[in-house]
């Protein structure tokens, strides 16, 4: 599914710049890709326990507890699957017309839903075969899973005596996610479960919306960079922006550190993902450090805090979720986020420079040296022009942007480095499909959860609540920046995005902030809860790919964590940090 994605939407640029017009269908047939790739991933996901959750509660419990735990977890998961499985049958049964574009009926968009839900049930079934869990745990989820879905049925008589569907829904998706329930399905549980006390959206269309929800051209930009990403590193792209960057930097005080930055910064002018190019940095970095006498926790939090960088340089997945959530253009939103990025880049190297004034990893390189290493990595940065000159120039969208990425990284390591074997460019495919579809799947249900959200008028009910602020703006803005420094603390940056980006962009013109600014400052306080417990993403992965204790490095992240709270107030208080490039451009 993706290597056709890209396939349709590269012929979909060829054909406008060669046959002078786009192919009409191509748009809507990438779409239906993309949600095929999605509901394809999910039960594969369900297989490799990679749906994205909470797990630090549940995993102070004993043993007995935790055995509990895990059962109440697939049964929601498998009462929301049950949901999708019908729901999506009888919206099949009822949908009619046809695609004006691709001549097909419209209920074809919605086939795959049953198969995957059909599936997804079959490896909760059998969950005790591969995994420390008792064989018995599988059937006894579902069993329970089957009753918690008839319980809140309608016909069931249960209701709930309050008139708020968002309230119930708010204080579900707090439980079910403190006791371990991926993001995803809490989000759609909680949606559920709102219908007991007004049913604002039933079943089949929810599974509408939610479909809906990732049915917008500008998200396909989302699986194109993640695959641009993964052939980078599969192709040793990324490789070569190491040693650029320690011919740049390695030489300074903190080098290895460094060094960390700016290839974060560099990584993110191509991948736009903060968690591959922690992972990547984890991998190759840290042993490195290690080595020359950095401490493991010293080490990763360098890594895990300078994972920041790729959400904020474009082209930001972050970024362009947001533009998408918000309607704002996605072109300008990635250019105000240039400004940000290196600010934060500076006070991380600051930070660097202060915690380990005795590290060095490189000798000073000789001119020669960096023009050598320049030279080598010049096709990878001529990836960074390629994308922003092709969207600033009106030459492509954002999304056709990611298409030529892919082909491009996929031509350098296939042709220019020759790095690729038939297996390793399979494996970074395949592991960027699942990616892909794991974020997908979050963005679609979060569609229906936002839903609930604007039709209750949360919106309008949280600017009145805080119109008492509206003659001091910067204390407003203060308490903005808290309660996005508190939701990034509990939730991953993808679900926090797309549940608030609504809820507080009206407050924008109220407070007198440009929209892209505000935007920014949402994603910089929302990044920063990748370093913080509870959750703590970027922390969980630098921790997970190095072996080193979680506690350890949220004890040694304080101090980065202190300069990006200053680079925060900045790019907060300082308007021309966000804004002053789109005047060039």
């Amino acid at each position: 599914m993706l290597l056709l994605l890209v396939s349709v939407l590269l012929a979909n640029i060829i054909a406008r710049y060669s046959l002078g017009g786009a192919l009409v269908w191509a748009q809507e047939a990438a779409i239906w890709l993309f949600i095929a790739l999605i509901f394809l991933g999910m039960p594969l996901a369900h297989r490799q326990r990679q749906h994205l959750a909470l797990t630090l509660c549940v995993d102070r419990l004993p043993r007995p507890l935790r055995y509990g735990s895990a059962v109440w977890v697939d049964a929601v998961i498998t009462c929301v699957t049950l949901m999708l499985l019908c729901a999506s049958v009888d919206l099949i049964t009822r949908i009619g017309g046809i695609s004006p574009t691709l001549g097909v009926p419209l209920w074809l968009k919605f086939a795959l839903i049953p198969f995957s839900a059909a599936i997804s049930l079959v490896y909760i079934a059998c969950r005790g075969v591969n995994s420390s869990l008792p064989l018995w745990h599988g059937p006894v989820a579902v069993l329970a899973g089957g009753l918690l879905y008839l319980a809140i049925q309608p016909q069931s008589g249960l209701s709930l005596p309050t008139d708020s569907a968002s309230l119930v829904m708010l204080l579900t998706f707090a439980l079910t996610l403190l006791l371990g329930v991926p993001i995803a399905f809490a989000m759609l549980f909680a949606v559920l479960v709102s219908g007991l006390s007004i049913p604002l959206l039933p079943p089949a269309a929810l599974v509408q919306n939610l479909v809906n929800g990732v049915g917008k051209f500008l998200l396909l930009a989302i699986p194109l960079f993640i695959t641009a990403g993964a052939l980078m590193n599969a192709g040793g792209l990324s490789r070569r922006l190491l040693d650029f960057a320690f011919a740049l930097v390695g030489h300074w005080r903190g080098g290895y550190g460094q060094v960390s930055v700016v290839s974060s910064l560099l990584y993110g002018g191509i991948s736009g993902s903060s968690y591959s190019e922690t992972a990547l940095s984890a991998q190759w970095l840290v042993p490195h450090m290690v080595r020359q006498g950095y401490s493991p926790a010293f080490a990763a939090a360098i890594t895990a805090s300078s994972g920041i960088l790729p959400n904020l340089i474009p082209p930001s997945i972050a970024l362009l979720i947001v533009a998408a959530v918000a309607n704002l253009s996605v072109t300008a939103l990635w250019f105000a986020g240039i400004g940000p990025g290196l600010v934060v880049a500076l006070c991380l190297m600051l930070a660097v420079y202060w915690q380990a004034p005795r590290h060095r990893a490189t000798q000073r390189a000789t001119l020669a040296q960096i023009v050598h290493s320049g030279l080598h990595v010049l096709p990878v940065l001529a990836l960074v022009g390629l994308i922003l000159g092709g969207i600033r120039f009106g030459l492509v969208t954002p999304t056709e942007a990611g298409v030529l990425a892919v082909v491009y990284a996929a031509f350098l390591g296939l042709v220019v480095y020759r790095e690729y074997g038939r297996q390793t460019l399979y494996r970074a495919l395949r592991q960027a499909a699942q990616d892909a579809a794991l974020v997908g799947w979050l963005i679609a249900a979060a569609a229906p959860f936002a839903w609930i959200i604007v039709a209750e008028h949360i919106p309008q009910t949280l600017i009145a609540w805080l119109s008492v602020w509206l003659q001091h703006p910067i204390i407003l803005l203060l308490l903005v920046n808290v309660l996005l420094l508190l939701f990034g603390m509990v939730l991953d940056i993808g679900a926090a995005l797309l549940i608030l980006t609504p809820l507080l962009m009206p407050l924008a013109p109220l407070i007198g902030i440009d929209p892209m600014h505000f935007a920014v400052i949402i994603v910089v306080n929302l990044m920063l809860g990748g370093l913080t417990p509870p959750i703590g993403m970027l922390v969980f992965i630098t921790a997970t790919v190095t072996g080193t204790a979680v506690q350890s490095i949220f004890r040694a992240l304080w101090p980065f964590v202190g300069m990006l709270l200053l680079a925060l107030l900045l790019i907060t208080g300082l308007p021309v940090i966000s804004l002053g490039v789109l005047r060039w451009v």
